[in-house]
């Protein structure tokens, strides 16, 4: 009798174990989609994306074309004229919402994607249709994982007409070359009023522009000036790396910088008498050259004036003068 029941048991045992095995590989594929515009960005939630499945590996399947992308079109990568056009599963709204402890909403899942996966390894792709970029990755099946979050970021700043980003490969067939225009600031210094306007040296000044709006975006301190920070006007959101920085030129009393996007919020900061300046300039990427002056009166008694388009700032005067 506890031979039979021990027999028993251990059956029981096998066949639940099978069971569990069997129900191991329904997963619910959730796709993120992002895109960062700038390298210095952060990546924010993308809509619009189309994303969907074929029960194909990568290293034969590929896609021929944005069109074919767009459309849900593989393609054998060794014979063009083999290609499949409906996929195994199409994504559908995310219809989840992660909550904290307290019940409330974590993050907005209202871009998020959604698909079930199952036994099979799928090449998943995604079609950022608003910037006309896809991209594809290879997914293997996963064992006893109800949910598989994955993120997918289109970096639209990408150079060239492919790129990778982690296990994704990423395409971009109306990739050109951007458009580079060499700018110039000519920072001056005048100690006296109607004295002489004396150039600096290249201590003595620090400049930079981000692609951003002044209308949108301020300097909070001498402190982040100097350190390269610009502060959303309409919350703490701040950016740390400037899309463009100036160097100096040599004797010319210039500091030259290279950019290639606009709208520029500028940045001079004079070191020596910790003063700043900023401004938006909209240049013409295809047009000359521009020069840029900005003079830095250490002898006027406002904290905060403006001149010539630029405002300055000197946190040594009182807001009273």
């Amino acid at each position: 009798m506890k031979y039979r029941l021990h027999t028993y048991i251990i059956l029981s045992a096998l066949a639940l174990a099978s069971c569990i095995k069997e129900g191991r590989y329904d997963t619910t594929y959730i796709l993120r989609p992002q895109v960062q515009s700038q390298s210095v960005d952060a990546a924010e939630p993308l809509a619009g994306v189309i994303t969907y499945a074929y029960n194909v590996d990568t290293l034969d399947w590929g896609i021929a074309s944005y069109a074919d992308a767009a459309a849900g079109i593989v393609t054998r990568k060794d014979d063009p004229t083999r290609r499949l056009t409906e996929p195994a599963v199409r994504a559908v709204p995310y219809n989840g919402t992660p909550e904290s402890s307290d019940g409330e909403p974590t993050v907005d899942v209202a871009t998020w994607l959604q698909m079930p996966f199952g036994r099979s390894a799928c090449m998943v792709v995604a079609v950022d249709p608003a910037n006309r970029l896809y991209g594809y990755t290879m997914q293997r099946p996963q064992p006893n994982l109800p949910r598989l979050y994955v993120s997918v970021v289109f970096q639209t700043w990408r150079e060239g007409t492919s790129y990778k980003n982690g296990a994704w490969s990423f395409y971009n067939e109306f990739y050109t070359p951007p458009t580079i225009l060499k700018t110039y600031y000519r920072p001056t210094l005048q100690t006296e009023e109607g004295g002489e306007e004396i150039a600096f040296t290249s201590q003595q000044i620090k400049a930079y522009a981000y692609v951003a709006d002044t209308t949108q975006w301020r300097v909070a301190s001498y402190a982040d000036a100097a350190a390269g920070v610009i502060t959303r006007k309409d919350d703490s959101e701040s950016r740390t790396t400037p899309n463009f920085t100036a160097y100096y030129e040599g004797g010319s009393g210039l500091w030259g910088m290279s950019v290639t996007d606009t709208p520029l919020m500028a940045v001079v900061v004079d070191r020596q008498n910790r003063i700043y300046a900023y401004t938006k300039f909209v240049p013409d990427l295809a047009g000359a050259s521009p020069t840029w002056p900005v003079v830095f009166r250490p002898w006027r008694t406002e904290q905060r004036y403006e001149e010539n388009g630029w405002q300055l700032v000197n946190e040594t005067e009182s807001d009273e003068n």
